[in-house]
């Protein structure tokens, strides 16, 4: 699943595709679907004309293969599909519309074709529900049914697309199989630069303008991460700003590590973060830091060790971490294991009997003493910081510096709240790791009598 702007090159990705894969594997079978037919017979009349160019001929034996033959290729034939002498075929399909005598893939395991959907649903149909449904259905009950080999390695399947609403095609796949899809999300505005992916195609300063006056169109075509008003649960505008890092030190009794972690780089796209939380009593709650990144489990180690070592120091005026919990589920055991061999104290945390267990509920958990005023964030242009130079001696005699990159000085306090604000009860939004982090704080918190009592008293 690969999820990208408008006008970013979608088609001309899985026509490229198919066409290599042709060329590579001239008996594939593949079937190109979009929400009508026109634009994919469109495409598969020009597939067919690249493979018989002259240009794409005199490429034979080069890297891109190019010794597919199609059956009357001089011949004008059908417009929707064509064969090769091989034994392959490009089909092109639309939502709704039959694919009667063709399939997908090869019975081997090797390559044999694919079925790619590009953008099955029109921005304009957005708001039907029945168009929606009607697109989602003809993944499961008119493309699915159409691969030849659906066991595993089943025939691939490749959904292109703008994201729209939080129920569109891909949404409802997210909700319903997530762990069966590799997904490849491209936001327009990149989070970590604040730019502009292809700045000739749409500017950065159109980005921004468009974030400020259509944050619907922003959050869900361009940057693939769509909300749904009604749904929110963690709303951006109920957290409150510390500005002064020594008063909220003044005000701490506890302060806490929590961790939500992903074991291999782009595993489902999750990220691993820590966090660290600030407690003022039972009335308060303040995130005081948080690095995030995709890490192999060597480095997701050394990064966890060099956040630990960052926020246990006593420093004067500091309040020492001294509590780091990982949730205790299967991916999480080893990670504890780890850290305990090297003497670190990793705690395992698991939901107490009136604790809900499961994501949603621990978000409604943290909604209530957010929207009372009790939770506070950074301003937002806190930068993410973990440099080797900045560490204690005692990490640096673990850790050599050949073996440590400092992570980049990223502003992450509103990705933070974008996060929570895109979380949604039916598991549709792309990320949640920072929302786990932060509710597993929360829920330590509560557990042992927070959010209760006067509220605190707000920063000027």
């Amino acid at each position: 699943m690969i999820l990208m702007p408008p006008r970013t090159g979608k088609t001309d990705l899985c026509d490229t595709a198919i066409e290599y894969g042709q060329s590579f594997f001239p008996d594939s079978e593949s079937i190109k679907s979009g929400f009508g037919l026109e634009l994919p017979v469109e495409s598969v009349m020009g597939i067919r004309s690249t493979l018989s160019s002259d240009w794409y001929r005199s490429m034979v034996g080069s890297d891109w293969g190019c010794h597919v033959k199609m059956q009357g290729e001089k011949l004008p034939g059908r417009q929707d599909h064509f064969r090769t002498e091989e034994g392959g075929s490009v089909k092109a399909a639309g939502v709704g519309t039959g694919v009667v005598g063709f399939g997908a893939g090869k019975l081997r395991p090797e390559f044999g074709g694919a079925i790619y959907m590009d953008d099955l649903l029109k921005p304009q149909d957005m708001r039907s529900a029945v168009m929606r449904k009607g697109a989602a259905e003809y993944i499961q009950a008119g493309l699915k049914p159409r691969r030849n080999r659906q066991s595993k390695p089943y025939t691939p399947m490749l959904l292109v697309m703008q994201r729209l609403v939080p129920e569109d095609p891909a949404g409802i796949l997210l909700r319903e199989e997530r762990e069966d899809w590799h997904i490849i999300c491209i936001p327009a505005l990149d989070p970590i630069t604040q730019l502009s992916i292809w700045e000739e195609r749409i500017s950065t300063d159109e980005l921004m303008k468009m974030a400020d006056r259509d944050p619907e169109k922003f959050h869900g075509q361009y940057q693939q991460d769509p909300r749904s008003a009604s749904g929110t649960i963690l709303h951006r505008k109920d957290w409150r700003t510390w500005y002064d890092r020594m008063e909220v030190e003044n005000r701490l009794t506890l302060k806490i590590i929590t961790s939500d972690t992903a074991f291999k780089e782009g595993e489902h796209n999750d990220w691993s973060v820590f966090q660290c939380w600030g407690f003022e009593g039972r009335i308060g709650m303040y995130l005081i830091d948080q690095i995030k990144g995709r890490w192999e489990y060597p480095d997701l180690l050394v990064y966890g060790q060099a956040f630990i070592a960052k926020h246990i120091q006593n420093l004067r005026g500091i309040t020492p971490a001294t509590e780091f919990w990982i949730e205790d589920k299967a991916s999480g055991q080893s990670l504890i294991q780890s850290f305990k061999r090297m003497g670190i104290p990793a705690r395992a945390w698991e939901p107490k009997d009136k604790t809900p267990k499961d994501k949603y509920g621990r978000a409604r958990l943290m909604s209530d003493p957010l929207s009372a005023g009790r939770m506070f964030v950074p301003v937002e242009s806190t930068e993410q910081s973990l440099r080797y130079e900045d560490l204690p001696v005692e990490f640096q005699q673990r850790v050599a510096r050949s073996q440590f990159v400092n992570l980049p000085n990223i502003k992450w306090v509103k990705g933070f709240k974008d996060e929570g604000e895109a979380f949604t009860a039916d598991d549709s939004h792309m990320y949640d790791d920072q929302v786990d982090s932060a509710t597993e704080a929360t829920c330590i918190w509560i557990e042992r009598g927070g959010a209760t009592g006067e509220l605190p008293v707000p920063f000027n």
